[in-house]
């Protein structure tokens, strides 16, 4: 594994404007203070029942705010946006940030030495414990990996201010933690599909549709290659960057290169540099 330690920010979807604009500036704050951390930029649409002030998607508009607002670099904002979601949840956001940890941590490979990770979800500081229970359950599955994933979370309300103020999401966390319910499972259904944290492949499958939207380096191509770590985070920078900016110039690139080997001590090699420049010449830009 690349040196230092992994922290991700996960920044999850609220319709209300004034609630996310409030969670970015909570993920701005610590981002600025530790240069080895990602945000992670989550939410696509509004469900049918819900109505949202941002007319695209969601983490669209996190990700503007983060580099236009706060300054954090583009190559730093993993884009869970582009994610094949027609509508964000709080379940399948956490799938998606169990996705991509596992993805930058390992590569969804299992490792012979544990993998530390620390995932904060800011959206638990105003959404409470249902957020810290989803991701928990989505990130146990990492442990196949021999990734340890400790999750900070900063929960407003205890229980029981939260069963007087909020009744229905005391509903839904009686729902989940329930015999056969979706933290002993794993398993939701999703607009009549069954999904599960467990599965391997729908990780691969979504974050291959992901990744297809800025380079034509598909998922397919990263196991046949077999990336390095460094090549991969090399790799993830340049997506990040591409996703978020829409551009991509021999600066950004020197730049990217820059801070892989200065905060992630990232040696690439020859052939690394011949597979990242693979990857460079088939983004779309």
């Amino acid at each position: 594994m690349i040196d230092g330690t992994l922290h991700f920010v996960s920044i999850e979807g609220n319709w209300d404007k004034e609630i996310h604009d409030e969670r970015i500036a909570r993920a701005a704050m610590i981002l600025e203070k530790n240069k080895l951390s990602f945000a992670i930029a989550s939410a696509t649409y509004a469900p049918a029942a819900y109505s949202s002030f941002c007319e695209g998607r969601l983490g669209e508009y996190t990700k503007d705010i983060l580099i236009n607002k706060y300054g954090i670099p583009a190559m730093r904002i993993l884009p869970a946006y582009l994610f094949p979601y027609p509508s964000t949840y709080t379940i399948i956001d956490a799938f998606a940030n169990a996705a991509l940890i596992g993805w930058v941590s390992c590569g969804l490979r299992k490792r012979s030495n544990q993998i530390d990770v620390l995932h904060e979800p800011v959206t638990s500081e105003f959404h409470g414990l249902r957020v810290e229970m989803l991701n928990n359950r989505a990130c146990k599955y990492l442990r196949n990996f021999n990734v340890s994933t400790k999750l900070l979370c900063k929960n407003k309300l205890s229980f029981i201010e939260l069963e007087k103020e909020y009744p229905e999401e005391v509903i839904r966390l009686s729902q989940l933690q329930s015999k056969g319910g979706l933290i002993a499972t794993g398993v939701w259904s999703d607009n009549g599909k069954t999904r599960s944290y467990d599965v391997l492949d729908s990780m691969k499958h979504d974050l291959a549709e992901a990744f297809k939207s800025v380079t034509k380096f598909a998922f397919s191509d990263m196991d046949t290659c077999l990336l390095s770590d460094s090549e991969r985070l090399i790799f993830t920078l340049l997506w990040n960057h591409i996703a978020n900016s829409k551009k991509l110039t021999n600066n950004d690139i020197e730049n990217i290169c820059s801070f892989a080997g200065l905060y992630f001590d990232a040696d690439i090699s020859e052939s690394g540099m011949r597979t990242i420049n693979r990857i460079i010449h088939d983004l779309k830009i």
